[in-house]
């Protein structure tokens, strides 16, 4: 956390760190976002064959940020393990879809410091606007998934599209974005890199970054081929494979 701390921004910029599988740390305009951190190896303790390629590059004690962002309750995307040892839950803001929000409750988290973001809902909160976007859940208990469009006052904006399929009803609620996280492991019901390019089409971001390929071996995707399917899709979106805890920064 230091360095994302003491990484001085202009007035008009924004910054994005890569922090694992779909985990995001954004910071913009004095505040900071964390979008699924996964800052443990839980699921490693239940699918041993999910374990972690390299550990945690934040440990959870040390994680501190404005508002903690929750798509949807899998362990890799709502991590007990990361809640349990995040030490600022009382002045940190939890904003999920309704079941997600429901677990952020079982796990000690303070009903009054969690904001329910359901698809199609929209909430203003500290003049950062967040919105619910449609998904395609990829099980029966995590029907509330929701992807996030976040748009600070500046003017910089990202979306993320949590775990999910295309399908036109996706593509028809996708929105506008600056920045588009695209999932593209191809597995387990979720986007492989050529779908994801066509949802990177209709967004039109003027960047397009690929995540959930990197942490688990046997979940893996070279990020690579996302770029070869935007180069055919859409070459003039420009794709950034971040490298790990190092800073994206745009304007």
């Amino acid at each position: 956390m230091h360095s994302i701390n003491n990484l001085q921004l202009k007035t008009s910029q924004a910054a994005l760190w890569l922090i694992g599988q779909s985990g995001f740390i954004c910071k913009c305009c004095d505040k900071i976002i964390a979008i699924d951190p996964y800052l443990s190896d839980s699921v490693a303790k239940k699918s041993p064959k999910l374990t972690r390629k390299y550990p945690p590059p934040i440990k959870p004690s040390d994680l501190k940020v404005d508002f903690f962002i929750v798509t949807h309750d899998h362990l890799d995307h709502l991590d007990p393990e990361t809640i349990s040892e995040y030490k600022h839950k009382q002045t940190t803001k939890f904003i999920a879809p309704r079941l997600a929000s429901q677990k952020l409750m079982q796990l000690g988290i303070n009903k009054d410091n969690i904001i329910t973001i359901d698809s199609g809902q929209s909430r203003n909160i500290d003049s950062i606007s967040i919105e619910g976007v449609y998904t395609i859940p990829n099980e029966p208990k995590v029907i509330d998934t929701c992807g996030y469009f976040v748009k600070f006052p500046n003017g910089r904006s990202f979306y993320h599209t949590s775990d999910t399929d295309l399908s036109d009803l996706l593509l028809d609620a996708a929105p506008n974005a600056e920045v588009g996280l695209f999932c593209i492991n191809g597995k387990w019901g979720n986007m492989n890199a050529e779908k994801a390019a066509r949802l990177a089409a209709k967004v039109k971001p003027k960047f397009a970054i690929p995540h959930h390929y990197d942490l688990m071996e046997l979940n893996s995707e070279n990020p690579e081929f996302f770029r070869y399917c935007m180069s055919y899709t859409e070459p003039a979106i420009q794709v950034e494979i971040l490298q790990l805890m190092q800073p994206f920064i745009w304007d």
